[in-house]
């Protein structure tokens, strides 16, 4: 039972596409701005097999984006667990930092994408720092809740047992907060990958997945622009449950501290 209920999300969508595909056929809908599913793979194809300078298409905008997207976010998560330790551990921290992530937080980066183009221009630059500001505050956030929410009776016990201030916080406050840590980690990594190519749609210059979709659905190429959506899809899919699950499967799950 439990393996069938893993291959009704895949049937569904299987279901959908050869819907899709049968309508598209039949022309019962409008092929222009709702292409068949394998006109959409035929284009996407075509676009990985035409190469610039030697390299596909395709492929280089695929490896455009990801390198924008690790950049931001170990930037942003790297700042972000610094200061969300430190929100932790000192209340007044906190009330510094914290009003100033419930204000800026909501913000979206497309937002603020225009500021960081006067200042920083157009191009890879300003698409990071964006995605790492987006990156920057789940994660603070998620950290420093973890660490505030220690059982004091833990640390309690470190200090009792002679252990000084950098190894209660590396072995007693950071293993505390590992759940909470990727907690923001997964939260940080969707926003700043929904932001890298939001901002890609403004800011890059040639290359990226929004750029990409951008530059199709200007020239109504509905095709690449459906293709490149179940591509973003598909691609933040695989980041995520074959690199941060990993992590998240190899450290809080193996400790005991989060149910597989």
């Amino acid at each position: 039972m439990r393996y069938r209920a893993y291959l009704y999300s895949p049937a569904l969508i299987l279901a959908f596409f050869l819907s899709w595909e049968f309508f598209a056929r039949l022309e019962w809908i409008n092929t222009g701005l709702f292409p068949a599913p394998l006109v959409i793979l035929e284009d996407l194809s075509d676009l990985f097999k035409q190469e610039v300078q030697g390299q596909s298409v395709l492929l280089t905008h695929l490896t455009t984006t990801l390198k924008r997207l690790f950049l931001a976010a170990i930037e942003g998560t790297l700042v972000g667990f610094v200061v969300g330790v430190c929100m932790g551990l000192s209340y007044r921290f906190y009330r510094f930092f914290d009003p100033i992530i419930t204000l800026i937080m909501p913000i979206p980066g497309i937002a603020m994408a225009p500021l960081f183009i006067i200042w920083l221009g157009f191009g890879d630059v300003t698409i990071i720092t964006v995605g790492a500001i987006a990156t920057f505050f789940p994660v603070a956030h998620n950290t420093s809740t973890g660490v505030r929410s220690i059982e004091k009776q833990l640390v309690r016990a470190a200090q009792i047992m002679g252990a000084k201030r950098i190894k209660i916080l590396t072995q007693v406050y950071i293993p505390w907060s590992a759940v909470y840590l990727f907690t923001g980690i997964k939260l940080g990594l969707a926003r700043c990958w929904r932001t890298v190519i939001a901002v890609e749609f403004i800011a890059a210059a040639n290359w990226g997945f929004g750029y990409m979709i951008w530059d199709a659905a200007e020239y109504l190429n509905a095709s690449v622009v459906y293709g490149g959506i179940v591509l973003l899809a598909l691609t933040f899919t695989f980041i995520e449950k074959g690199l941060i699950n990993s992590l998240e499967h190899m450290t809080v799950e193996k400790w005991g501290m989060l149910r597989n």
